[in-house]
Formats: C-alpha cells, sequence, structure tokens
C-alpha cells in the first residue's frame, strides 16, 4: 500500500486502522498459522521490545518476536479485544515495577532475590586461609649442623635449606588473625642458638602472601651462651665453641628407683635423658637403686642427679643425708614428672623438688603459659605450649619459694584443682645448690617431642650449672 505526502491525514488513520484490522483478524485464526519468518520480522520497523525473563528483570529484544512474557508497547494496540490504552498503561507499570523490584535486589514473582548493581553479596566460598610464603636470609656462618624454626602462635615448622644463607618454608595460616612471629636461627641442630626474629604478624586476607626476612633483622647479640660478652655466632665464626665451658664433660646421674607407682615410660625417659645428655657432651650413669650410690664419695662424681619418674621413699636416712650435703656443696637436682610424688616424710626433699604431687585427671591436651622465654629449658618456646599430657595438681602452690617457668591454662582442659595460678614447671636456687623441676613426661610419645625434648635438654643444663 502506498501513501501519498498529498493524502488527507483521515484517509491516512483509516487506512492504518483497517490494516491492523485485517493483520489481527489473519492472526487470530487456529494453532496451525505460520509465524512469521526471522526475514520478514527483521524487515519491518517494529520497536524494541522489553520482555520479562522469568526473573523481572527486562530484556532488550531486537526482533519484535511474540512470547508469552513480552510487555507490550503503547503502539502494540488491538482495538478490537484487549489492548485498549488502560491495559496498555497497566502493562507498563506491570514492567515499571519489575524493573525497579529488579534494581532494588528485592525478591521477584518467582522468589529468586536480584542483587542490584551496586549490592555486594556474600561469597559462599570466601577464604578462610592463606598460604604464606616465608623467605629467610640468615647471617652467615658455615655449618652442617643449621636449623631455622619458624613460630607463630601455635603453628611451630622447621624451614628448608634453599642454599648459601637462604632458607624458606610455606604453610597454611587463618586469614585475618595476629600472632608473635619468632624465628630462630640455631647450630648444632637446635643446640646453639645464634639469632632471632621477633615481631607481631597478621596475615591478609588474599589467597597467598610472602614474609621476607633478612640476615640483618637478626638479633644475634642476645644469644651468648657462656656469657663472655662475645655473642654464639661471633665465637663460632671465629673458630671457638660457646659451649666449650660446657662441653668439660658434665656427668650426670639418672636416678630411677621407685617403691611406689612404676610409670610405663620410666625405661622410655631414661633413654631419652641418657641421648640428651649425650647430644651436650655429657657423661651419664643410670641408677636403678640407690644402694651403694648415694653416698658422699659417690655423689661427688655428679655435676647433677636427675630423678627421672622416681616414688615413694626411696632413700634411707644416711642417703638422705649424703644427698643434702651434696646439693649444699653445689651439686645439681633436676625432677621428671611423679618425682614430685617421692619422699613425702622428707620436708627438705619437698622443698628441693618445689611442691609434692596432689592428684590428676585423665591425660589430655591443655595449654601452658611460657612465663620466662629466656631459661634454658624454655627458650625456645612460643608464648603459648600446647601439649598432652598427665597434668599433676599440687598439694600447694610453688610459686612464692621458685622461678615459674610454664603454668597451666585450666580453661584448656578438664579436671585443673588448683585455679587461675597453676604451675607445671619451675627453678630455683635451693640450699646452695641448683633445683629444676618439669611436671610433664607421663606418656611415652612425651619424649618423642621435639619441644618437650629440648625442654628436657635445657633442663639438664641448668642443673649442671650450663
Amino acid at each position: 500500500m502506498r501513501i501519498s505526502n498529498s493524502t488527507p491525514s483521515h484517509i491516512v488513520v483509516a487506512l492504518l486502522v483497517s490494516a491492523l484490522l485485517a493483520s489481527g483478524c489473519s492472526s487470530s485464526g487456529s494453532d496451525d498459522s505460520p509465524s512469521p519468518s526471522g526475514s520478514e520480522v527483521a524487515d519491518s520497523d517494529t520497536p524494541n521490545v522489553v520482555a520479562n525473563d522469568g526473573t523481572g528483570n527486562g530484556i532488550s529484544s531486537e526482533n519484535g518476536a511474540s512470547s508469552e512474557n513480552n510487555i507490550s508497547t503503547e503502539n502494540d494496540t488491538d482495538t478490537a479485544d484487549t489492548a485498549d490504552t488502560a491495559d496498555t498503561a497497566d502493562t507498563a507499570d506491570t514492567a515499571d515495577t519489575a524493573d525497579t523490584a529488579a534494581d532494588a535486589g528485592t525478591t521477584t514473582d518467582i522468589g529468586t532475590t536480584q542483587p542490584a548493581d551496586d549490592q555486594t553479596v556474600p561469597d559462599p566460598l570466601t577464604q578462610n586461609l592463606t598460604a604464606v610464603n616465608f623467605e629467610i636470609t640468615v647471617p652467615a656462618l658455615v655449618s652442617n649442623a643449621l636449623q631455622v624454626r619458624v613460630v607463630w602462635g601455635d603453628t611451630d615448622i622447621t624451614a628448608g635449606w634453599i642454599g648459601d644463607e637462604f632458607w624458606s618454608v610455606s604453610t597454611d595460616l587463618p586469614t585475618n588473625t595476629e600472632n608473635r612471629l619468632t624465628i630462630t636461627f640455631y647450630d648444632d641442630n637446635g643446640a646453639i642458638a645464634l639469632g632471632s626474629f621477633e615481631q607481631d604478624f597478621r596475615t591478609g586476607t588474599n589467597a597467598s602472601e610472602s614474609v621476607v626476612v633478612t640476615a640483618d633483622q637478626f638479633d644475634t647479640d642476645r644469644w651468648d651462651t657462656d656469657d663472655d660478652g662475645v655473642s654464639n655466632i661471633d665465637e663460632l665464626s671465629a673458630g671457638t665453641d660457646p659451649l666449650d665451658a660446657a662441653r668439660a664433660s658434665p656427668r650426670v646421674l639418672l636416678f630411677s628407683e621407685t617403691r611406689d607407682f612404676r610409670h610405663d615410660s620410666t625405661e622410655v625417659a631414661v633413654g631419652a635423658l641418657e641421648a640428651l645428655a649425650a647430644s651436650a657432651g655429657m657423661e651419664s650413669d643410670r641408677a636403678a637403686d640407690s644402694a651403694g650410690l648415694f653416698t658422699a664419695a659417690n655423689l661427688a662424681n655428679y655435676d647433677a642427679v636427675v630423678w627421672v619418674q622416681t616414688s615413694g621413699d626411696v632413700l634411707n636416712s644416711d642417703e638422705q643425708a649424703a644427698f643434702e650435703q651434696y646439693i649444699r656443696s653445689g651439686g645439681g637436682y633436676a625432677g621428671i614428672h611423679a618425682a614430685s610424688f617421692t619422699e613425702y616424710e622428707w620436708p627438705w626433699y619437698g622443698a628441693l623438688v618445689g611442691a609434692y604431687f596432689d592428684s590428676h585427671p585423665i591425660i589430655q591436651s591443655a595449654l601452658q603459659n611460657v612465663e620466662d622465654s629466656a631459661h634454658l629449658s624454655t627458650a625456645h618456646l612460643s608464648s603459648t605450649w600446647t601439649r598432652t599430657d598427665e597434668w599433676y595438681d599440687y598439694r600447694s602452690n610453688p610459686r612464692a619459694q621458685v622461678n615459674v617457668l610454664l603454668s597451666l591454662d585450666e580453661d584448656t582442659y578438664v579436671g585443673g584443682a588448683m585455679g587461675d595460678d597453676h604451675p607445671s614447671a619451675w627453678y630455683h636456687d635451693y640450699d646452695g645448690g641448683r633445683s629444676w623441676y618439669t611436671g610433664g613426661g607421663h606418656t611415652d610419645a612425651s619424649y618423642s617431642e621435639p619441644d618437650f625434648r629440648a625442654h628436657l635438654l635445657g633442663g639438664l643444663r641448668y642443673a649442671v650449672g650450663q
């Protein structure tokens, strides 16, 4: 149909209405009526149509194809049947409402919440661990027995040697968490501390991150085992050994007699202490019975006597007198676990050990607070130490008479009976000699734990006077 520019406007309108009515009639037939082809639709001047995709979001369509979800524009008027002006306005309002709901991030008619463009949706796969790579350069020292340990909170790992002075280790740590980071550089497989780096460190929220520590960040002056004013690393670099004085073959007696309960771990404990003593250049002798050994003459051969899981009344009066004289002459004592379950009728011994055993709950994990990080037996630990053992309660609190090294947090295990102040390891000078005691060591597994072995070795060194 061709309309010229001169055709009167009312005729044009009539012709358009007729064409529309004819088109409506031809499309209202049976379901078998063919649909217009894609090319016919594309050739028409049909305006963009906004369709509801089932989520309430408007979808712009370029082809004007018929759909149940299509929202009609005001040009799609059917005066013969349904599309009057009011219906068209209602339909447009519905489209506006759907668009508004989608923009606001509300729930649509099919129950799906759509976020607004500027609305942040929590990610269900939010990262809760970050892979932290520690890249460590230590001060230069030639040795085949070096070791680097990294401690952050309860994480305690050993770095691997890469080459020259470079060490590295990676581990997964909780994101956005702060703990004290301590990196310690050792020689002699952990026996001689050479330098340490300490700093509070908070992890980020990325999937991975790196921590770089350089050699000049290590504090080496702090570590001077023989207290001669020269650091351990400087002595080793100069060809001298900071443990030379200590390695003058101290000798210890490993005493394990029991007259009451005997721990299954006793032999394991004696073996471990024997090996630890040897690693520190000490000589050791075993004694499962005091007979003939607790004399003034024989005890004078030892720098320290270690009471390993002893129990009951193990010394007669003459032996007690000899041991008292030994301590008064500058001798050393170390007590392991049940050493506090010994000689209840000998008050001098009770004061030497520090406190007598009273009771214990079941074997379980517990947290100990490190109260003295400078002592030989605790310098390797971070601020807390969590491990599994049989945790002793004592008849009295020894704090007023001793220097507390470790104390138990009774909130971290069941059955503690001493309350907020529960010492679990300590040392003190006593009656002219030295005394060190640890409440740990009930289980066989204790003597395989690197930290507990280092704890015992530090106690041995203190007891012999190193």
